[in-house]
């Protein structure tokens, strides 16, 4: 997604939470820290990923025999379309 298309995106989301909540899309201005938000919700999703890792793996992954952002990069080429 292109940063236009993102932007769009989170717009779209902003309107309707503003729809259902106006004042509550207010009170949103007054946020400081939005980029640490965002990183904190990032690590709460990767925490959730490992959740549903078993202890063999995670031990594996915490002593750094698993690369495991070059696994993500792996699969993610995986399931790629391939060009034709």
């Amino acid at each position: 997604m292109s940063p236009h298309e993102t932007k769009a995106a989170v717009k779209d989301i902003l309107r309707g939470f503003g729809r259902g909540n106006e004042a509550a899309l207010v009170a949103l201005q007054n946020v400081d820290d939005w980029q640490r938000i965002a990183r904190a919700e990032l690590e709460r999703r990767a925490t959730a990923i490992v959740q549903a890792l078993d202890d063999d793996t995670l031990r594996a992954i915490a002593a750094g025999e698993i690369d495991l952002p070059a696994l993500c990069r792996e699969v993610a080429a995986d399931l790629a379309p391939k060009a034709a």
